[in-house]
């Protein structure tokens, strides 16, 4: 009994360590986006500008241009980490995270077909955020509903068999969509559907906000539950969890939050499914702890939009994301078949 308090107090102060490791990465590359651009500040400059110092070229780069893009970064690095964290220890699968099953898909085809097929006064009279916002709980709503009607609501690899499939098709949808729009329609999905945060602007921030903030509450209704998800379901239930019902909250929780995330920067693809995965790497924890899997998304989409800006060209954070997320993917296939675990995964 000894032994296993020693062991749990050691894996508690690595998680505790590792989750403040991942909030000062994540610090320090907010403080490098801040003095990143065309307009460089040093370190020093942006110091000033903060205190309330500064010249005033530097205090509107930084308060007006560069500020709200720094803050949504890391909030929706954040966000994607602990919508990850809960669908795959939910799933119980490394590779259930909301892109992969197509969550972020069918977030994704609703508001393309919102951005093609619109009215000009409707886009007028109403806020982009707000219409897209409903587009994407609605898109990805509707294909959780696909997910449970046809992969079950279970554990099992036919889930993501299934959410693959209908991530491909979310994808087929999207390109129909963008072929048959008219050419500036096009131009605006497309240049969303490369998923970046450099557009959001400080009006934005407060709604993004309150769209999150519900599914986070809805997530943490169940937080005690999510390390008992990690059993089977007969042990879980021995232990005190309803099941089914704790599954369907995290569901509904992980994602509101992918949808309210992709309506207001696009689809950001792979953090949600790395974050967790690196979290629990370095925590050395059995599940993706979702406090420190919400701090690794942070740092991970922050140090992704460093290199993104960091680059000769003008990039969006979700091409970084996507190439950074391409071979982790491969990583962590391979990772599975070497612990002989292909079957759990696939």
């Amino acid at each position: 009994m000894e032994v296993l308090h020693k062991t749990k107090r050691a894996r508690t102060i690595r998680t505790l360590a590792s989750t403040l490791g991942f909030i000062l990465i994540a610090a320090l590359c907010y403080c490098v986006l801040l003095g990143q651009g065309a307009v460089k500040l040093s370190p020093a400059e942006v110091i000033d500008v903060l205190t309330g110092g500064g010249t005033r070229q530097a205090i509107n780069v930084v308060w007006d241009l560069r500020l709200p893009v720094a803050i949504a970064t890391v909030v929706v690095g954040a966000a994607l980490g602990l919508a990850g964290a809960w669908t795959q220890t939910m799933a119980r699968n490394p590779l259930a995270s909301p892109d992969i099953l197509g969550v972020s898909g069918g977030a994704a085809v609703l508001v393309v077909a919102g951005t093609v097929l619109s009215r000009p006064e409707w886009s007028e009279s109403i806020p982009t955020y707000w219409w897209r916002v409903v587009l994407a709980l609605v898109g990805a709503a509707m294909i959780v509903a696909l997910l449970i009607l046809l992969g079950g609501f279970g554990t099992s690899q036919r889930v993501v068999v299934v959410g693959l499939a209908l991530s491909f098709l979310t994808q087929s949808l999207v390109q129909y969509l963008l072929l048959k729009a008219e050419l500036t329609r096009a131009a605006d999905a497309q240049t969303w559907l490369a998923g970046s945060t450099g557009f959001v602007r400080s009006e934005a921030l407060l709604p993004m906000g309150l769209g999150l903030v519900p599914f986070v509450l809805v997530g943490l209704f169940v937080a005690r539950d999510v390390p008992l998800l990690s059993h089977d379901d007969a042990t879980a239930s021995t232990l005190g969890v309803n099941v089914p019902r704790s599954r369907a909250v995290l569901l509904v929780a992980a994602t509101g939050i992918v949808a309210v995330v992709v309506a207001f920067v696009g689809p950001i693809g792979f953090v949600a499914l790395l974050a967790p995965q690196v979290a629990k790497l370095v925590a050395g924890t059995p599940t993706p702890h979702p406090v420190c899997s919400t701090a690794a998304g942070a740092a991970l989409m922050a140090a992704c939009a460093v290199i993104a800006g960091a680059l000769p060209f003008t990039a969006p954070v979700g091409l970084v994301t996507a190439i950074i997320g391409g071979p982790a993917l491969v990583w962590l296939v391979w990772l599975a078949a070497r612990r002989g675990s292909m079957k759990g995964m696939l």
